[in-house]
C-alpha cells in the first residue's frame, strides 16, 4: 500500500474514532442525565401511578443507552484494530 494512501486511511479512521468518541461521550451524559433524576426521585409532582411509569421509561431509556454505548465501544475497538493493521503494514514496507 502506497504512503500516500495509508496517510488517508488514517487521517480518515482518526476521525471516525473522534466522532464514536463524541456520540458515546452524549451518550453517557443522557444515561447519566436520567440516572441522576431517577435515584434523585425527580417525578414533578406526579402521582404515584405516573411515577412508576416515569420511573419504568426512564429505567428503558437507561437501558437502551447503555446497550448503544456498548456498541459505540465495539465500533471504537474495531476501530482500533484497524489502526493497528495500518501501523504494522506501514512498518513492514518500512523494513523492506
Amino acid at each position: 500500500m502506497e504512503k500516500n494512501h495509508r496517510s488517508r486511511l488514517m487521517s480518515i479512521q482518526q476521525a471516525n474514532f473522534n466522532e464514536l468518541y463524541k456520540a458515546d461521550s452524549i451518550i453517557q451524559l443522557t444515561i447519566h442525565s436520567c440516572q441522576e433524576r431517577e435515584f434523585a426521585g425527580q417525578y414533578y409532582g406526579a402521582t404515584k401511578e405516573m411515577k412508576k411509569k416515569i420511573s419504568e421509561e426512564r429505567n428503558n431509556y437507561i437501558n437502551m443507552l447503555t446497550l448503544l454505548s456498548e456498541r459505540v465501544s465495539n465500533m471504537m475497538d474495531i476501530n482500533l484494530s484497524m489502526e493497528r493493521e495500518i501501523l504494522l503494514e506501514q512498518h513492514s514496507d518500512n523494513c523492506s
